[in-house]
């Protein structure tokens, strides 16, 4: 038996033995013809790589490994070369192969050899030509224009260009646009370019243009985009339902985002994901501590996170890193990962993957609720698309009288099964494309708003946003205060430069010294109360140096360069300051991803209450339905400031703020409270309003937005002076009104434009606080008619008898005609130039509704707005046709206000926009808001015919005096109340005014009236029994006197 397998092992190893030598006879026979092959190849690519283009980079590494290649075959047929030697050409394999086995190279081996280099020399080649072909075409489209359109475009406009003008490419796609008629105006394309290439410094690349349009073809793009642009914004509710009950799901609270009214579900599908990334932001429960924005936000969780069209264009889901799911809580974390399903018509119908492109609109917004594909039935569940690109189905699927397919979405009863299987749809078309540009450039129009420091402040709601961040960074906020004054003089001083160099020009040295001298006092001396971020001794320093060279300009002959050398001394502190802002502008900048971001409502479950300004209105229907006993409602109130001020106590306030903003019994601390005490259950968020919708606000640079139920507009009115302001601390109001007193106490003349309600009230406070006793020093002011207090009938001659007591110069039929502030320089119509130190423009307030002309807000709320800017509304105080937003206050039509009597001149009667009145629209407000959520359809509202008595007002002249302004039969009524005016009755009924000494004081006790009903239960129950007395009152549920025996028409003080 071992014999036999022996002879067997034997065979095999010699049949081994043969077939090796077989194959090494062969491989000798083909290796001459092997080695001419490679030795030609290697004389054709040297041939070829002669002048090819060095100067690019990945020509020249393959040009590299071209050479290294060649030189290891050249080098390796050498040596095969000579091992061969002078073997005949048509010698037999056999003599071949036994002459290499002789100088000890397998002939096997050696073809091996041969064949490993040639491929690898011809791997180079390939390469080397298809980069050739990359680098021809590089400047005109390069290897990253993968979309054939994008190529065609660039190849049709730009040619070989590399980088284009952002000017032209928007001219471009302007005449692209124009060509294919895609209804694409200037403006759109204009903004597209700026928004999503502005950041590259004016051009565009060939790869930058890649990025954005190279996903859908040009044109679709474009057209979608234009849709998109001019579609209006929409809030989306994101309702997840339970999909065995059909019921929304009442553990998942989503809040809302905003998309567009045009939006495919396909497109909303994204935004969802995007949102859901942003719902691990925590509420603050620091009412006292003023929020930037309504929420804390996690740097890492924000819209910006979603995934952008070039992820899902590479058929891949958008990625979900596990750190971002993290951040939100576990029941969003379907959301954020995709994976629900839409339903139509509260889950009566399921919206397949591959429809949710071709619904779109408000028909399909409007009905859509989300369900979790996990609680869905396996038969229904999406399924990943196959590799092949095929669509996955079941069954049934394709079965005879299978409509599958044919109808734009599927209708199933309750546990029914579907007839196809869901596909997830990872195909990018224009819209989803058009969603990722928008968002961008909004992210990157805020974003270039705050590129630094002196952009932010030209800006005025990113200048808000810095007062803001500056206050949470920790800098004070005359930080921004002091960089905004300096940039000004610079400009103004910029616009008057001399026309030669070393020229002396006299009007740019009156201006700048000026105001530099004003603001080294207000922010230099050793007295200012101001704080700013620089050293003690740049602070001193910039003080002695602007002070010397202003003492020097005051000569007769000043030298030139003086105007210069006062700029150059705010060099070093405005870089200070400008430094020490940084954190600051980095909390801005952190905004720019958060663009039209849904601030949550702290209980979804409450009526939410938007209340647009917190002055007297906005402040009072804040605290009224915050204070709601069944805590119905959830309030936010949006404002530029975090405290209430009493704006009726300026007048006295700006002469006499008291010794600091804690000083208990100071004027500024009894005429201001916190909005954390105004609030103690909602919130306070503090920003500029942008726009107005029907359902939602955006506020603040950043467009972030709060959904409401209701909304109510108070924002009230504005002057040019700073009488009335949006600083957002009150420790730097404080300091501000400090300030003011300091520099009026510091100038030889305060001119006061205007003679109205306003304009006595600060001339007579100033002049007997601050100006009375000081020689040279006096108070101007400037009446353009020839009356004070015109709408006042009979207030003239006592009012300007007793400011002419007070050494004030009362000017009539006078008027100021140029006005020049950086030099302090006001010229009349009558030829008089007046310097001033200080000047306040009392000559009318503007209502601050600019914000419902912005293109974001909805057409029925701006349609509200008069010529005149004021709002018309409905005696219930509602905007007509919106029955869910009401407005009060300043900002009103003039039929919602009393008067005071007729004008001195034309005889009319107009409207006093007043305290008073903002507290009756408060009244009004509240409870209409109420009565509406009980489905009470009898309203209170305001009755104009009502008004029996006119109305009465309180006008300090100083710290000694006042005039009142009140019907005798009314002041007879206060009097009986416990309210005397102190002013003679028998003036009172035959002029209509007096003055009294009682005034001051009278004003005072409503200031802390005021700030009582804005912080107890009993002082704002005080506030609303007033304002239910006042006669405009009209009230159906009221009980009349005779029916409740109560004085139902007592009127408010």
């Amino acid at each position: 038996m071992s014999a036999v397998l022996a002879v067997v092992d034997i065979s095999f190893a010699l049949h081994t033995l043969c077939v090796g030598i077989k194959s090494r006879i062969d491989a000798a026979k083909a290796l001459p013809q092997t080695a001419n092959r490679c030795s030609r190849l290697v004389d054709q690519i040297d041939g070829m790589i002669d002048g090819c283009n060095v100067e690019d980079k990945r020509t020249r590494v393959i040009l590299d490994n071209i050479k290294k290649a060649m030189e290891e075959l050249d080098a390796l047929l050498v040596k095969i070369n000579k091992k061969i030697g002078d073997v005949e050409a048509n010698s037999s394999g056999c003599c071949v192969c036994l002459r290499l086995a002789s100088k000890g190279k397998d002939a096997l081996a050696a073809e091996d050899e041969l064949e490993r280099t040639e491929s690898e020399l011809r791997a180079h080649v390939d390469a080397l030509v298809n980069a050739s072909l990359i680098h021809k075409h590089a400047s005109r489209t390069s290897n990253k224009l993968s979309q054939a359109d994008a190529r065609r475009f660039w190849d049709e406009y730009f040619g070989e260009e590399r980088e284009v003008s952002v000017e032209n490419l928007a001219e471009a796609l302007r005449h692209e646009c124009a060509v294919a008629g895609a209804g694409v105006d200037a403006e759109t394309c204009a903004a597209v370019c700026r928004h999503c290439f502005g950041a590259g410094g004016g051009s565009v690349t060939v790869l930058s243009f890649g990025d954005v349009f190279n996903l859908a073809s040009i044109q679709d793009t474009m057209k979608s985009l234009a849709k998109r642009a001019k579609a209006a914004q929409r809030l989306f509710t994101i309702q997840v339902y339970d999909y065995a009950t059909k019921r929304p799901d009442e553990n998942v609270d989503a809040g809302f985002m905003m998309c567009r009214a045009t939006d495919s579900l396909k497109v909303l599908r994204a935004l969802v994901c995007g949102h859901a990334l942003s719902l691990g932001d925590e509420e603050s429960t620091d009412d006292d501590e003023f929020e930037f924005e309504g929420d804390e936000i996690d740097e890492g969780a924000t819209r910006s996170d979603a995934a952008p069209p070039a992820a899902r264009a590479k058929g891949k889901k958008p990625a979900v890193t596990a750190d971002q799911l993290e951040a939100i809580p576990p029941e969003f974390h379907f959301l954020a990962r995709g994976e629900f399903t839409f339903f139509l018509d509260e889950c009566k119908t399921r919206v397949l993957r591959k429809q949710e492109k071709d619904l779109a609109g408000a028909e399909y917004l409007d009905r859509v609720v989300l369900v979790r594909d996990a609680d869905l039935p396996e038969s229904m569940r999406p399924v990943k698309k196959a590799k092949s690109g095929r669509r996955s189905t079941n069954a049934s699927a394709d079965a005879p009288g299978s409509d599958a397919g044919d109808t734009a979405f599927e209708t199933h009863s309750q546990g029914t099964a579907p007839s196809e299987k869901d596909e997830e749809d990872t195909n990018v078309n224009a819209d989803d494309v058009a969603e990722f540009i928008m968002r961008k450039s909004a992210e990157a129009a805020m974003e270039a708003q705050c590129t630094d420091v002196v952009t932010a402040i030209r800006v005025p709601a990113v200048l808000q946003g810095l007062r803001a961040a500056a206050l949470k960074a920790g800098v004070p906020e005359e930080a921004v205060t002091f960089v905004v004054e300096i940039d000004q003089l610079r400009a103004a001083a910029e616009a008057i430069a001399p026309t030669s160099a070393g020229a002396l020009s006299m009007p740019r040295l009156r201006l700048v010294k000026a105001s530099a001298s004003n603001v080294i006092e207000r922010f230099m001396s050793p007295s200012s109360r101001f704080e700013l971020p620089i050293k003690s001794d740049v602070r001193k320093e910039t003080y002695d140096t602007v002070a010397k060279v202003a003492a020097e300009a005051e000569a007769e002959d000043p030298k030139p360069g003086l105007d210069q050398a006062m700029l150059e001394a705010f060099v070093v502190p405005f870089n200070d300051v400008v430094a020490a802002l940084a954190p600051a502008l980095a909390i801005l900048r952190s905004k720019s991803e958060r663009v039209n971001k849904v601030v949550k409502a702290t209980n979804g479950k409450q009526h939410k209450v938007v209340v647009l300004g917190g002055g007297f209105a906005g402040s009072l229907v804040s605290y009224n339905l915050d204070n709601d006993p069944e805590k119905r409602f959830h309030v936010t109130l949006v404002d530029p400031k975090h405290y209430f001020e009493d704006v009726t106590a300026q007048p006295m306030l700006l002469c006499d703020p008291g010794a600091d903003a804690a000083d208990a019994d100071g004027r500024f601390k009894k005429s201001t409270v916190p909005y954390g005490k105004v609030l103690k259950h909602g919130k306070h968020v503090t920003g500029l309003v942008a726009s107005v919708s029907t359902t939602h606000v955006e506020v603040g640079p950043e467009r972030f937005v709060l959904p409401f139920d209701s909304l109510v507009i108070a924002t009230g009115s504005s002057y040019s002076s700073d009488i009335k302001v949006v600083n957002p601390s009150a420790e730097y109001r404080y300091r501000q009104l400090s300030a003011e007193r300091a520099v009026m106490a510091q100038c030889d003349v305060v001119l006061v434009i205007g003679g109205g309600l306003v304009g006595v009230e600060i001339a007579g406070n100033v002049a007997e606080t601050i100006m009375a006793g000081k020689e040279g020093k006096k108070v101007i002011l400037i009446q353009a008619g020839p009356y004070l207090l015109p709408r006042v009938k009979n207030a003239h001659d006592k009012v300007l008898a007793y400011l002419t007591s007070l050494g004030v110069d009362v000017r009539l039929n006078e008027r100021v005609v140029d006005f020049d502030d950086m030099s302090r320089l006001y010229t009349t119509n009558k030829g008089n130039v007046i310097v001033a130190g200080k000047v306040y423009r009392c000559t009318g307030a503007k209502p601050n509704t600019d914000f419902l002309k912005d293109p974001n807000t909805h057409a029925s709320i701006s349609n509200a707005v008069n010529d005149r800017g004021f709002v018309n509304v409905d005696k219930h105080c509602r905007l007509v046709g919106c029955d869910n937003v009401y407005a009060g206050g300043d900002i009103l039509c003039d039929e919602m206000f009393s008067r005071t009597g007729e004008h001195v001149v034309t005889g009319e009667r107009l409207p006093e926009r007043i305290g008073i009145a903002a507290e009756l629209h408060a009244l009004i407000i509240s409870n209409n808001i109420k009565r509406t959520l009980e489905g009470e359809t009898r309203l209170a509202g305001c009755d104009p015919s009502k008004d029996v008595f006119g109305q009465y007002c309180m006008i300090s002249l100083g710290k000694t005096k006042g005039l009142v302004v009140m019907n005798g039969e009314l002041d007879k009524i206060f009097e009986g109340m416990g309210f005397a005016s102190g002013a003679d009755n028998a003036e009172l009924m035959r002029d209509g005014c007096g003055l009294s000494a009682a005034t001051p004081g009278f004003k005072d006790l409503v200031t802390g009236l005021i700030t009582a009903g804005l912080t107890t239960d009993e002082g704002h129950a005080g506030l609303s029994g007033f304002s239910e007395g006042n006669g405009m009152y009209d009230d159906p549920l009221k009980v009349a006197p005779d029916a409740g025996g109560g004085n139902g028409d007592a009127p408010a003080p």
